[in-house]
């Protein structure tokens, strides 16, 4: 650590920090990353004393969530981040309502009072709740490959993994956006008969 709380890499360039064991160490212990015209200032971001341990995955410290609804600020916007089914990142501005939802369901952790983590998009959120649920159907328990959710979405259901359970194709596409209670109570009813 240098002055003021500057480190040796920071300012100078004849050092840098290893991403494998985290030392600063003099420019020449890093391997040239090789080419025609190598510079100098090319070096590998590991050095001569990692270089058989330069497969292994750093990784960060881990990102601890809360799931406690009232630390969300209700009077500012909410920014809610995530990846896409082609694993892109994106980040987009949601209501307080919708964050809270999300945050109480499942789908979402808090990061602090103005943004959360959305943990799943349409494909992992299938593939969470059929592993979940063991590939069966939640109303009749037989076999089962899609989801289906408990509150419609065209009654303001959200995909979350608490509003969503795993049912056969017969059985979604009989619940339509028929009520949960009611449905249950007529396959209830079909299976005294």
């Amino acid at each position: 650590m240098g002055v003021r709380g500057v480190s040796t890499g920071d300012t100078c360039r004849l050092y840098k920090r290893c991403k494998i064991c985290g030392e600063y160490k003099y420019m020449k212990s890093f391997p040239a990353t090789g080419g025609k015209h190598n510079r100098p200032s090319k070096r590998k971001s590991y050095c001569r004393d990692c270089k058989d341990r330069r497969h292994e995955r750093i990784l960060g410290p881990r990102q601890e969530y809360s799931f406690d609804s009232s630390l969300l600020d209700a009077t500012k916007e909410i920014t809610i981040r995530g990846r896409n089914t082609s694993n892109y990142k994106y980040e987009n501005i949601i209501s307080y309502d919708k964050a809270k939802r999300l945050v109480e369901e499942g789908a979402a952790g808090i990061v602090h009072s103005t943004l959360i983590h959305h943990f799943f998009n349409r494909k992992t959120l299938w593939k969470f709740v059929l592993e979940r649920d063991g590939f069966i159907c939640h109303y009749c328990g037989f076999y089962g490959d899609t989801i289906d959710h408990k509150v419609p979405r065209a009654k303001g259901g959200a995909s979350t993994p608490s509003n969503c359970v795993c049912a056969c194709i017969k059985c979604n596409r009989n619940k339509d956006d028929i009520e949960y209670e009611e449905y249950i109570d007529i396959v209830e009813l079909t299976e005294q008969n």
